[in-house]
């Protein structure tokens, strides 16, 4: 009897752990891993060929297709703080940093503003969470 009394007990407690709502912040960190492709950029131009990659780890890659066969990379780190993203991308020998508001962040689209006002949206290419593979 005791046994299944102490059985009873943990199964209760694993019970309520799972069903405890995910705090938002998490959720959203969450959500904003994965692949992202502008769809429009800031001066409303549809062909920017832009990609935005955010791993679990907190990095992030961002390449953009400059032509045939010619790609820029630049390799980085983000992190969700409430609906703000600073992040940090190093473009040759400078650092870039900036800090991004996520004004709409769903399972297909994403849309942020940067500091200066300037409005991008994104839809989710890839749903698979990427993790970081340290290539």
């Amino acid at each position: 009897m005791r046994r299944f009394l102490t059985a009873l007990v943990v199964l209760g407690a694993c019970a309520a752990a799972s069903a405890a709502p995910i705090p938002r912040d998490r959720l959203d960190a969450e959500r904003v891993v994965g692949t992202w492709r502008m769809t429009l950029g800031a001066q409303g131009q549809t062909d920017t060929h832009l990609e935005l990659d955010f791993f679990q780890s907190g990095r992030m890659v961002i390449r953009q297709a400059l032509g045939p066969g010619r790609v820029s990379m630049y390799v980085g780190s983000y992190r969700m703080v409430g609906n703000q993203l600073p992040y940090e991308v190093k473009q040759g020998v400078t650092l870039k940093a900036e800090t991004l508001t996520v004004t709409k962040l769903t399972a297909t689209e994403l849309i942020i503003v940067d500091p200066d006002g300037l409005k991008e949206e994104f839809v989710r290419v890839s749903k698979e969470p990427k993790k970081d593979d340290k290539k």
